[in-house]
């Protein structure tokens, strides 16, 4: 384990005011009960969400606003730096 590696499992170690250990028993037993992957799962929610969003965009009476948000949401992400996203 890198050294990079190491020192953010003892930050979130500390962080949740465990052990290695436990921390490690627990992400065992979730994977062996086959537990929803939360990241997908969250993905799941947010790209429904997105749709739902885009479809309220697309009919409502301003024709312009769904490519206004859009735009702003390209600009946010570039300057945070997050051009994948945009």
């Amino acid at each position: 384990m890198s050294g990079a590696m190491r020192a953010e499992l003892d930050h979130l170690v500390a962080t949740r005011n465990t052990d290695i250990g436990k921390l490690v028993r627990e992400l065992l037993a979730r994977e062996l009960r086959g537990a929803p992957d939360r990241i997908s799962e969250a993905l799941g929610q947010l790209l429904f969400v997105a749709i739902a969003l885009d479809e309220l965009l697309a009919v409502h009476p301003d024709p312009d606003l769904r490519a206004t948000v859009i735009r702003l949401w390209r600009e946010a992400t570039s300057e945070e730096g997050r051009f994948h996203a945009a």
